[in-house]
């Protein structure tokens, strides 16, 4: 049977990514489909925007610290709209050279939702794409726990957008 590609990947992390390229790279017609962001949860709402705003914090730390180092700091004035603009602007770069992998590679990207019609067919945006192998390589999403208080959290995903610092914070949980 004749398909329209080797491969269909669903799903843009890093295993999935990985997984596209590497068979591309051994001469399969290979598809990747992405309903969110490219780069899956690591890059997007985890380890990268983590390091990034743990790098930024550490600051306040290190201008304490400098005066017994024989530095003389003025006052420091923190920005957090500038902290998230930079991470934001770092991520979409990163989102561009995790497309241009797969563009180089000569893997199909679509940007949608893809849904599995049957052990050979998966759908995207309302387009039919056959394939001979089909790889769920979808990630997780976190879950917030059913407990009391649960209508005023905000999952890791939501944390890495907020407009303001908050004051304070409670962490449940952690992976």
């Amino acid at each position: 049977m004749s398909y329209d590609f080797d491969l269909f990947v669903i799903g843009a992390g890093s295993g999935g990514v990985r997984a596209a390229r590497f068979a591309a790279g051994y001469g399969a017609r290979v598809a990747v489909a992405e309903s969110r962001y490219l780069g899956g949860t690591c890059v997007n709402v985890g380890c990268v925007p983590k390091k990034l705003l743990v790098y930024g914090a550490h600051f306040a730390e290190d201008f304490e610290q400098a005066a017994g180092f024989g530095w003389s700091l003025g006052e420091a004035n923190f920005d957090w709209p500038t902290l998230i603009a930079n991470k934001n602007r770092e991520i979409e770069r990163l989102n561009g050279i995790y497309r241009n992998l797969l563009t180089n590679s000569g893997v199909s990207l679509f940007e949608g939702h893809a849904r599995i019609v049957d052990a050979h067919t998966v759908e995207v945006n309302g387009q039919r794409h056959s394939a001979e192998r089909i790889l769920i390589a979808t990630g997780g999403w976190p879950q917030i726990p059913d407990i009391p208080g649960r209508e005023h959290a905000i999952s890791s995903n939501e944390a890495f957008f907020l407009k303001q610092l908050p004051k304070r914070v409670l962490v449940v949980g952690g992976g």
